[in-house]
C-alpha cells in the first residue's frame, strides 16, 4: 500500500483558496483587513469571514468564486491514475485551508470520492457566517504554524501495511512532513514554490521529484505502483 499525501492550494488546485476569497471583498471595494503574523493566518481568515458576513457576501457568491479555480495542470491525469488503481493506494489532504473550501472543490472537480482522508481547518456555515476553527494548536513543532503539524499527519495516517510514502506539496509548511521522510518515500516539490527553495537547504532521506506539471507525478506513481502493487 502506498500513502499519497497532498496539499491542496497551489497544489491538486492552481491557486490560493483563501486569497481567491478575498476578491469578493475586493469586488465590492472592501479593503481586507491587514494580515497579523502573530496570530496566524486561521485567525486572519476567520476576520476575512466576518467582514464578508458584514458586507453581505452571501455562500452562494462564495462558491461561484471558488469554481473559478482550475486543477493544477497535469492534476487531471494523476487523479485518473489513483483512481485505476485505487485499491492499492490510501490518499489523504492535508491542507490549510479548510474543510467548506476542500469539499466544495474536490466535489467540482470529481475527485471527491478518491480521497480517504481529509485534514483541515473545520468550517461550517452559521447564517451568513462561515465560522472557522483551528485544526488543532500546535505546541511541539517550531517548524509548523500554530494550528497544524503536517508531519503528525503523516506520522498518524502511515499504518503498517503502508510500505511508501508519496508527499505532494509547495509550501513552508510542507517541509516538515517531507524531513521525516525515508529513503523509501517520494517528496514531490512543485517547482517555483517555496517548498523547493527550503528543501535546498536541507539533507532529506527521501527520494525527490520536482514538478511543474503532475503527469511527472503519475509517472512516478506508476513505477511505484510496480513495486508495490
Amino acid at each position: 500500500m502506498i500513502l499519497l499525501v497532498f496539499d491542496f492550494d497551489h497544489t491538486i488546485v492552481d491557486g490560493n483558496t483563501d486569497v481567491k476569497i478575498l476578491d469578493v471583498l475586493k469586488s465590492r471595494n472592501v479593503t481586507p483587513c491587514k494580515y497579523d503574523p502573530s496570530t496566524g493566518w486561521t485567525e486572519y481568515m476567520k476576520n476575512i469571514f466576518y467582514e464578508c458576513e458584514r458586507n453581505g457576501v452571501t455562500q452562494s457568491e462564495m462558491l461561484s468564486t471558488l469554481k473559478e479555480l482550475k486543477m493544477t495542470d497535469g492534476m487531471e491525469v494523476l487523479f485518473q491514475t489513483i483512481k485505476e488503481f485505487k485499491d492499492f493506494l490510501k490518499v489523504i489532504v492535508a491542507s490549510d485551508s479548510n474543510s467548506w473550501f476542500i469539499d466544495i472543490l474536490l466535489l467540482h472537480f470529481d475527485i471527491k470520492d478518491q480521497i480517504d482522508e481529509v485534514y483541515t481547518n473545520p468550517a461550517h456555515w452559521n447564517d451568513n457566517l462561515l465560522e472557522l476553527r483551528r485544526y488543532t494548536t500546535n505546541e511541539t513543532c517550531c517548524r509548523c504554524p500554530v494550528n497544524m503539524c503536517k508531519a503528525e499527519i503523516v506520522s498518524i495516517s502511515r499504518s503498517d501495511d503502508i510500505k511508501c510514502v508519496i508527499y505532494v506539496g509547495d509550501g513552508s509548511n510542507d517541509l516538515c512532513p517531507v524531513l521525516q521522510l525515508s529513503s523509501n518515500d517520494i517528496a514531490c516539490p512543485r517547482e517555483g514554490y517555496s517548498l523547493t527553495k527550503k528543501m535546498e537547504k536541507f539533507i532529506v532521506d527521501c527520494s525527490v521529484v520536482r514538478w511543474t506539471c503532475a503527469t511527472k507525478i503519475a509517472s512516478c506513481l506508476d513505477e511505484r505502483l510496480q513495486t508495490y502493487a
